[in-house]
């Protein structure tokens, strides 16, 4: 149940930030705009690892986090990363946002990209919106 509700959660952040910049900005707004939104969708995955790892499993014996401490540390350092190269280069939102996503995966053990393949397509799907 607590799964479901992060997945919705997450749903309403893309929806929330998927929308396209305010058509009153400048074209240096928009590039702003566009950095912040993809520091958004980097920082709803990385909240979504976390609270993965909250959410304690008893099947099979014996219980343990949904997804591992191992995973949640590769999403947070390859976020943190990320978010902080946006932050130098903002133009360069895109691609890094992209590269963030694809290190997690890359990283990522078989149950960690179970678990996280609707939230990184999520993020991705983010990332793309013009």
């Amino acid at each position: 149940m607590l799964r479901n509700s992060l997945i919705a959660l997450a749903l309403l952040g893309v929806v929330a930030c998927g929308k396209p910049a305010p058509g009153s900005l400048s074209p240096a707004g928009v590039r702003i705009w566009q950095a912040d939104q993809a520091v958004v969708a980097l920082g709803e995955t990385q909240r979504i690892a976390i609270g993965l790892n909250g959410v304690k499993v008893c099947d099979p014996a014996p219980c343990h986090p949904l997804l591992s401490d191992t995973n949640t540390r590769i999403v947070i350092d390859a976020v943190s990363d990320g978010i902080g190269t946006i932050h130098q280069v903002p133009a360069g939102w895109k691609a890094t946002g992209l590269a963030a996503l694809d290190r997690i995966v890359a990283r990522l053990d078989a149950a960690g990209k179970t678990t996280l393949a609707s939230y990184v397509d999520a993020a991705r799907a983010l990332l793309n919106v013009p």
